[in-house]
């Protein structure tokens, strides 16, 4: 059995490419892909989750461990995707990196609208 999974979300750009002036922050560097993710995602979704975390002085720790658990998450993700939808060792180059790069695009595709979804309207963190 085959998943596939579509590449159309509302966070599809999210996805693909940080903002310019994301990377320019200076909370975001240093920080890995899904760090800033996180921050963008939440500054998009639930500023007011993100200003109160910041007053408190915890939106880096926050920003830190959600970054954790989402790699981890992409890492397992990641596995699960390529055992179902296998490659045969035949494949050539071209065609195994597109495999590749629809692996890790779905994975965070995924984790993104999950990472979204559940920061709307979020307080458990304060």
């Amino acid at each position: 059995m085959k998943q596939v999974v579509a590449l159309n979300s509302q966070f599809h750009d999210v996805c693909l490419s940080m903002p310019m002036e994301a990377s320019l922050l200076p909370e975001l560097q240093g920080l890995p892909y899904w760090g800033r993710t996180v921050h963008e995602v939440l500054q998009e979704v639930n500023p007011l989750l993100m200003r109160r975390l910041a007053e408190g002085q915890r939106l880096q720790a926050y920003i830190k461990r959600k970054q954790d658990y989402l790699q981890g998450e992409a890492a397992r993700l990641e596995r699960e995707w390529r055992r179902l939808n296998p490659l045969g060792a035949d494949t050539g180059y071209l065609a195994r990196a597109n495999w590749q790069r629809h692996c890790k695009l779905a994975v965070r595709e995924l984790l993104i609208d999950e990472l979204a979804k559940s920061q709307i309207g979020s307080t458990a963190d304060l």
